[in-house]
């Protein structure tokens, strides 16, 4: 089986599970790579939640809605921690040097640092509340303190939820573009390609009451 070895066959996007499982597309080979194509297709669900409850006009609509956005953004949280882990062990080599096979700058590390610490004061802040709506009223149901089951609904608000959405988009852009992924595709019997694999940046649009 022969390997190809070529950066720039770029022509097809990475791994979707429903919309790209082509030959051409590009599957992660490794833990960090998974990590990043995971946080992304979690990352398209909420935008699509939110796009869909900004269609809402019903109240109770727009909270259930909010409350699954809740549900992915939890998943996108545990994701996001284990992706900063990779970023924050990767090796590092100074200005100057050589770059490493795989490995980040030491600027890269800095600013990576900066980004991550925003992230994880922002995370912080919520994830009580993010881990209680998923438990108490989103994937599980509890109903053994129906008080706080009532505090949970109230707090389902876009101010639960807005600043964590702002911090994850520039610490993922920057891990995204990090050198520390694996990648690989078979667009033919025979045939294996590695690295590749775009990912698309990730946007948010502060208005989504």
């Amino acid at each position: 089986m022969s390997a190809i070895d070529d950066p720039n066959q770029n022509e097809a996007s990475t791994f979707h599970p429903i919309w790209e499982r082509s030959s051409k597309a590009w599957f992660p080979a490794d833990k960090a790579a998974s990590l990043l194509i995971s946080g992304q297709h979690t990352w398209d669900d909420i935008e699509r939640l939110l796009a869909l409850r900004s269609q809402c006009k019903d109240e109770y609509d727009r909270k259930l809605f909010l409350k699954y956005v809740v549900i992915e953004l939890r998943s996108l949280v545990q994701t996001m921690d284990l992706l900063c882990s990779k970023v924050m062990t990767a090796e590092i080599y100074a200005a100057g040097e050589k770059p490493l096979y795989r490995g980040i700058s030491s600027d890269e590390r800095s600013a990576a640092n900066l980004l991550w610490s925003e992230y994880s004061k922002a995370k912080k802040a919520v994830e009580n509340d993010l881990i209680a709506v998923r438990n108490k009223i989103g994937a599980h149901r509890d109903v053994s303190d129906w008080q706080l089951v009532i505090s949970l609904w109230d707090k389902l608000n876009v101010a639960l939820i807005s600043k964590l959405l702002k911090v994850i988009p520039p610490a993922f852009n920057h891990a995204k573009d990090l050198n520390i992924y694996e990648w690989n595709r078979m667009p033919e019997d025979g045939v294996i390609e590695f690295l590749g694999g775009p990912v698309s940046k990730w946007d948010f649009d502060e208005d989504f009451s």
